[in-house]
């Protein structure tokens, strides 16, 4: 809560102008009562004298339009206030998701994500903003009408004393009460959304397999949770006013009851404007701590989405992009003994040794779940080994700095990474001054360039989110097209050509054979064709290094090739 409360930081200034105005505004308040009393002990008591009660009800209005104006100028500072931390706090929020690493977001997930960036972000703000109101107001509030109370009287203003704690001691026993099941309520927004993403993502396989009941059976699981846990919080908030309602109006009651008795029955007895003005006194007193009473039943729920907050912001992320060696790669690469589990689960990759000389075009091919993308995300620096090194140019990975990764490889991951923009946007993220020459040759290449010139806007041809108006061969040959247009000395391609059928497929690895000859390149892919041609093939199965070797050697000694390569060309081997 404390690196929350440091956004705030800031606006000091305008808070503490604010908490004086709130405060100048709330002894305005508690000052009419007084002048009421006067009222009714000077005013109608001695005869009904017009000229008082008109000069008490001038100064009356006068209080309260001062009172107007101080909470008016106070709100708008505290919004503004507010707006700001939690326009700050949000964009802190966002700027630290882009630097997590892929454990740490896997860990918390998007789903997870999102709920912290919007609803935590905004329960927050909206405590803060009660709480910047009530701050002030409460203790002012209190003092100040005990005070003037025992002006009135002081046997009648212990109450006081008596209900006013035993209230606030209801708001923090219900308050203690509320925040295990706010914590609950929001694991199971995160679940909600992190269902819904799937849904919306998957709606078409969910509907081809006729899943419908199931994923309705998932969210309502979560809904029918979430909305058990917020339920029972608001109604053991909800507990607050009846309970602080029937406090106040037992107070009052105490103070006709003992007032009127006083009266007929004391010597210094009370009038009947002073009892007026206590029982005003006690009533604003209970109903300001009724209203700060909801935000101080929130603040568990604030408390809960700070942590939550908490969890993003401390967050180690990646490292700094510039921290380590930087230097230029020659696209040596080199696995030694290296491991890597998911979270501590079996070992994804065991035992991996290989090495790729500079400029020498190599293919890992193996069945789905053999570990070949997990290889991939090493390389590039995504996840780190559990076990074993990795060697760029004889430089351990973890020594180089990202910058130097991400100069020197260029690639095309299995999801085709496709962003809102035109076709000519989304290559330049390649290279950002490319020329018109340079993308047409990446086009040629990728054979992107019949798809472009059959477009009437060619190149300023717009693509919507993730790129849901492309088929699936248009995002993997647009991804290429990225890929190539950048320099670089390791290419490396993670089941790229997938989508394409074997002629755009023979004619792409003709034209990207020529673009980036004497470059390292690694083609990770579970066609025979994709791989026949490379110079070294790594067979990979179930996480481990099988054999390697060039088509003909590993056609006549490796069993797992043969297999693949019989399925895929319906024809066994010689």
């Amino acid at each position: 809560m404390k690196r929350i409360l440091y956004y705030l930081k800031p606006y000091i200034g305008h808070l503490i102008a604010a908490a004086l105005l709130v405060s100048l505004s709330t002894f305005c308040d508690l000052l009419l009562p007084t002048i009421m009393s006067d009222i009714l002990n000077n005013g109608l008591k001695q005869g009904g004298e017009f000229s008082y009660i008109l000069q008490s009800c001038i100064q009356m209005l006068a209080v309260a339009a001062v009172s107007l104006g101080c909470i008016l100028l106070g709100t708008k500072l505290s919004t503004k206030v507010v707006a700001n931390f939690c326009a700050d706090l949000r964009a802190d929020v966002f700027r630290k998701v882009n630097t997590l690493s892929v454990e740490e977001f896997s860990k918390l997930g998007t789903g997870a994500l999102v709920t912290r960036s919007t609803h935590d972000v905004g329960t927050v703000s909206w405590v803060a903003s009660m709480l910047c109101g009530t701050v002030a107001t409460i203790p002012m509030l209190f003092i100040g009408g005990l005070v003037l109370s025992m002006r009135k009287d002081v046997p009648l203003s212990v109450l006081f004393l008596v209900t006013i704690p035993l209230l606030l001691v209801t708001v923090f026993y219900l308050s203690k009460r509320v925040r295990p099941l706010w914590k609950e309520s929001d694991l199971y927004i995160d679940k909600q959304n992190s269902i819904m993403r799937e849904r919306l993502r998957g709606i078409r396989v969910i509907r081809a397999f006729h899943s419908e009941p199931h994923e309705h059976a998932r969210i309502a699981d979560a809904t029918h949770v979430m909305a058990r846990y917020i339920i029972k919080s608001n109604v053991t908030a909800g507990l607050i006013t009846p309970l602080a309602m029937l406090l106040l109006n037992l107070s009052i009651l105490v103070v006709v009851y003992l007032g009127g008795w006083r009266m007929v029955n004391s010597a210094n007895a009370v009038s009947a404007g002073d009892i007026f003005a206590i029982i005003q006194y006690i009533t604003m007193v209970m109903s300001g701590i009724i209203m700060a009473s909801f935000a101080f039943v929130m603040y568990p729920h604030a408390v809960v989405a700070s942590d939550r907050i908490g969890e993003v912001l401390t967050a180690e992320g990646t490292a700094d992009p510039t921290k380590g060696k930087t230097m230029t790669l020659s696209g040596d690469i080199r696995f030694e003994n290296v491991s890597f589990s998911y979270g501590g689960a079996e070992n994804a990759l065991d035992n991996i040794s290989l090495h790729i000389k500079p400029g020498q075009k190599v293919s890992i091919i193996g069945g789905t779940g053999s570990g070949k993308s997990t290889l991939i995300s090493l390389l590039l620096g995504f996840r780190a080994p559990t076990q074993g090194d990795i060697l760029l140019d004889g430089v351990s990975i973890g020594e180089l700095s990202k910058f130097t990764l991400r100069k020197c490889m260029s690639s095309v991951l299995q999801g085709s990474a496709i962003y809102t923009g035109t076709i000519g946007e989304n290559i330049r993220m390649g290279k950002e001054d490319a020329t018109e020459a340079e993308i047409s040759e990446a086009m040629q290449i990728s054979q992107l360039a019949e798809f472009v010139a059959g477009s009437a806007d060619g190149l300023s041809h717009e693509i919507t989110q993730a790129g849901k108006n492309l088929s699936g061969g248009q995002k993997q040959r647009l991804s290429i097209a990225r890929a190539v247009i950048k320099e670089a000395p390791i290419y490396i391609f993670d089941d790229s050509f997938s989508a394409l059928d074997f002629l755009t497929e023979a004619n792409l690895r003709t034209a990207l054979n020529q673009k980036i000859a004497g470059k390292t390149q690694i083609v990770v892919t579970q066609r025979i064709t994709s791989a026949i041609s490379a110079d070294c093939i790594f067979v990979m199965d179930h996480g481990r290094l099988i054999d390697f070797g060039k088509h003909e050697q590993l056609l006549s000694r490796c069993k797992i090739y043969q297999e693949i390569f019989a399925s895929q060309t319906g024809g066994g081997v010689k």
